[in-house]
């Protein structure tokens, strides 16, 4: 190992002293260093209709300068999905739907791919398969570990539809010198999106219709920009037809995620232009002569040109109208594609489940494959109602259909993971191998989810000869383990109830928010751009959870409005103390470790746009929109919500300030915390105290269980963003949904605008769960914490068999009630007894 990594050192050093100061200056700026090549020749800067150089005229030296990089045509982007952007361990693949208009499909397209791996990867032994509507066009040796390089494969003629085409990306790894199990998890091919993509021509201005918004590109973190244009500061009701139209331009885009700016009209490649208001209003606005006059509810596109990309004029001569087209706009048309391509759609946004079913997982996306390596893992996605209760009164199960062959070791066994815990696990324990048809492994319930859940199903087959990890092992071909895609997975019947606070159910199908029956409110303290986009933003991803739009009421306070289920998006220095603490949270926690990012404003010559991936990034895996923008302290201002008090060298020193808070917090957590078994008696007082609710109080309080003043909780101190739910009051805790409250705040609206852009990343946004969510939008990172109370609401038409599954529910999250009940029977039964048996047959004497 010494020696590899000293001539590893010594090939880093050849490459820093051949590359000029320019890429230098270009890698630590713009992005990591690219390396060009494509399968299997064929010259990447050239043109396909240019002549070989051999007999291509001389070009003048200005153009013979910039002609390698003028002639790169720009690859359409592809959307992220949950999948993200990496490919793990010995066996992966990645789905990407893509959405074209008919012009774009002609022509000679090309998929190019842009990647790093891991330094671990052994190129001789490592393939990347790339396929276009489940047709293989090409194959290449995966060798990047200090660089990223670039392929391009040529897609056939006519192999490209109208509407959604799938993208797929196979990557078979091997490690360089180690063959253990603990080694094939150092086995990565990451995936650069600013600059993988389809070469195909871009969306045609000329032909540019309200159906082909579908195929508006992405920008390179996978998300959809969205600029909305005013010229002049809305009011309240403009604003609130301007988050609808939002909304509706995230359910017609199905898979690229909005990420909303309010500013000038925006140009590039990516993105798109949203113009909103009354015929009145628009009449100032430049640019738009061409839509001619408004008679009525309208919606035009304008197609994009240099200067500007595509724009979408939402219009009418009243808000009523507005609304109208907005309605039309969500409505969509139909959806077009490619067998495979409309497949691939449904798969990046989960197969939807509703219970009492069995599907095979050929159609959860698991195709039959046989595996040489050491640990097969193979990942899909299921998603369950929004209002799904999960408890431990049923088991889902899953049939495996395959085989494993003989001369395993003892440690061969079938994981399955659950949303990134284990679920189960099964031995092979047969030495001599075995063919398996529905070897069926349980799941629990109770680690099922609302909405979207992630099955993993793992096997680990280690064979003797790994230990030795000579040539014949690394390059053996002899298969290990078959699984057969006619496995199924069955589903029971689920119970339907919601459960609040929880925040899962929230962002799976914004329960709340749509089952209410009072309007829903839209609660925006402050008005600043910046709060308002994070608003739009979050507002367009819960619509699209949804499935539908939600007619959300602005309101400017948590007392004005209508009194339905509340959204709450604002800096932490808009929300009241009395806010925070109903809802669990410390308001002087809250202000010791925000106060120093409260007072940041975004540094000199920093524009709002997502910086372009480094290495280091690639390397870390780090969701692509996940990042904070440079930061410099500003004077503090005076606030009712977040004191000004800090100390003199603090002032003086802004950077130290930030980090000895910081260190301090950690130190004060530290010693402030309590010990395990004080943790766990307060658990049993808890449960003492619902039991005793349960028997001498209101019967109403066995299916409710919210706190009159709840516990708080510690915010982690690199937390940039904190989303939270639950009820304010008990007596909100009466009214079901509409007494919910979700508070989602940033320490400033800067940092909230730019944690909300990673929040709704799809890989981020599906990990949210619980009554707190903490996200440290640096590097994507999620802290979850559980309640410890919750009301049940019912959220479908009472049935007995409804009602009985939940009952097992609940009684199976209380076991202390379930006890208490199980003895109060058994004791009634031996009273009963006791009293029958003294009645029967003739005393003696």
């Amino acid at each position: 190992m010494s020696t590899f990594r000293v001539l590893a050192c010594l090939g880093a050093l050849g490459l820093i002293l051949q590359t000029p100061a320019g890429q230098a200056q270009s890698f630590l700026g713009s992005g990591p260093t690219e390396r060009f090549s494509v399968p299997p020749v064929g010259d990447a800067m050239r043109r396909p209709d240019a002549p070989p150089p051999a007999t291509r005229p001389a070009a003048p030296p200005e153009e013979a300068q910039r002609e390698p990089v003028g002639r790169i045509a720009p690859a359409r982007r592809l959307a992220a999905t949950t999948d993200g952007f990496r490919m793990e361990g010995e066996e992966a693949t990645l789905r990407f739907p893509v959405y074209l208009t008919e012009a774009q499909t002609r022509g000679r397209p090309r998929l190019r791919i842009s990647y790093l791996s891991a330094i671990s990867v052994a190129p001789e032994a490592s393939e990347l398969t790339v396929s276009v509507n489940g047709a293989v066009v090409g194959r290449t040796n995966i060798q990047a570990p200090g660089a990223v390089k670039v392929v391009e494969f040529e897609i056939p003629e006519g192999s490209l539809k109208l509407g959604y085409n799938a993208v797929s990306l196979q990557a078979s790894q091997r490690h360089r010198v180690d063959c253990s199990l603990n080694a094939t998890y150092e086995l990565w091919t990451q995936i650069d999106p600013s600059r993988s993509g389809l070469v195909v021509a871009p969306v045609a201005a000329a032909s540019l219709e309200l159906k082909d918004l579908p195929a508006l590109e992405p920008d390179h973190s996978g998300a959809l920009p969205v600029r909305v244009v005013a010229n002049d500061k809305p009011n309240l009701p403009r604003l609130e037809r301007m988050i609808h139209a939002v909304e509706a331009v995230g359910l017609i885009g199905r898979i690229a995620r909005p990420v909303v700016e309010f500013g000038p009209p925006m140009s590039g490649r990516s993105g798109l232009n949203l113009i909103v208001g009354t015929a009145a209003e628009l009449r100032e606005m430049p640019d738009l002569e061409s839509i001619g006059s408004t008679g009525g509810p309208r919606l035009v596109v304008l197609p994009p040109r240099p200067d500007r990309v595509p724009t979408l004029v939402v219009t009418g001569t009243s808000y009523a109208e507005i609304e109208e087209a907005i309605a039309a706009l969500a409505r969509g048309g139909e959806v077009y594609g490619t067998p495979a391509g409309l497949k691939a759609a449904s798969l990046a946004r989960g197969t939807i489940l509703d219970g009492d079913e069995t599907v095979s997982l050929q159609s959860l996306g698991v195709s039959t494959r046989e595996f040489s390596g050491r640990l097969l893992r193979t990942a899909f996605d299921v998603y369950l109602p929004a209002d799904f209760l999960p408890a431990d009164y049923g088991k889902v199960m899953l049939n495996l259909a395959g085989a494993y062959a003989s001369g395993l070791t003892s440690d061969a066994r079938i994981l399955v993971d659950l949303n990134g815990s284990n679920a189960a696990s099964v031995p092979l324990a047969q030495t001599r191998g075995e063919v398996f048809e529905n070897n069926t492994i349980p799941l629990p319930l109770a680690k099922w989810r609302p909405g979207l859940n992630r099955v993993a199903i793992m096997a680990q087959v280690p064979a003797p000869a790994d230990e030795t990890c000579g040539l014949n092992a690394t390059d053996s071909k002899r298969e290990r383990f078959l699984i057969l895609d006619r496995a199924s997975l069955s589903i029971p019947t689920l119970a339907h109830a919601a459960r609040i606070p929880d925040l899962a159910a929230t962002t799976s199908g914004a329960l709340a928010f749509v089952k209410s029956e009072r309007r829903p409110r839209l609660v925006l303290p402050t008005l600043d751009k910046d709060t308002v986009a994070a608003a739009a933003t979050l507002a367009a991803r819960l619509a699209g959870a949804a499935g539908r739009m939600i007619d959300f009421e602005l309101a400017g306070d948590m007392q004005s409005g209508s009194p339905g289920p509340t959204l709450v998006v604002a800096p932490v220095r808009s929300l009241s103390p009395s806010t925070l603490s109903g809802l669990g949270l410390d308001p002087d926690q809250i202000r010791t470790i925000w106060q120093a990012r409260a007072e940041t404003a975004r540094a000199p010559g920093q524009s709002g746009s997502v910086p372009a991936p480094t290495l280091d990034r690639l390397r870390r895996n780090l969701p692509p929109r996940c990042s904070l923008p440079e930061l410099t302290l500003r004077a503090p201002a005076p606030s009712p919500t977040i004191a000004s008090a800090a100390p003199a060298e603090a002032r003086r020193s802004p950077q130290a300030r930030l980090s000895d808070g910081d260190l301090v917090t950690k130190w004060d957590e530290t010693l402030r915390a309590r010990h395990p078994v004080l943790e766990a008696a307060d658990g049993v007082v808890e449960r003492g105290r619902a039991l005793l609710n349960s028997v001498v109080g209101d019967p109403r309080a066995l299916f409710s269980a919210a706190p009159s003043t709840p516990a708080t909780v510690t915010v982690p101190p690199g937390a940039s963003l904190i989303m939270a739910q639950g009820f304010p009051t008990t007596a909100a805790a009466q009214n079901g949904f509409d007494g919910s409250v979700t508070v989602i705040t940033a320490p400033n609206a800067l940092l909230l605008k730019a944690s909300a852009a990673c929040l709704i990343d799809p890989e981020v946004w599906s990990r949210i769960d619980g009554r707190f969510a903490f996200l440290d939008a640096s590097d994507g990172s999620l802290e979850t914490v559980a309640p410890r109370n919750v009301e049940l609401v019912e959220t479908k038409t009472r049935s007995l068999s409804n009602i009985r599954l939940v009952t097992a529910g609940w009684l199976s999250m209380n076991p202390a009630i379930y006890v208490a009940l199980t003895l109060g029977l058994a004791l009634l039964l031996g009273l009963t007894t006791t009293s029958l048996v003294r009645n029967i047959g003739r005393k003696n004497g």
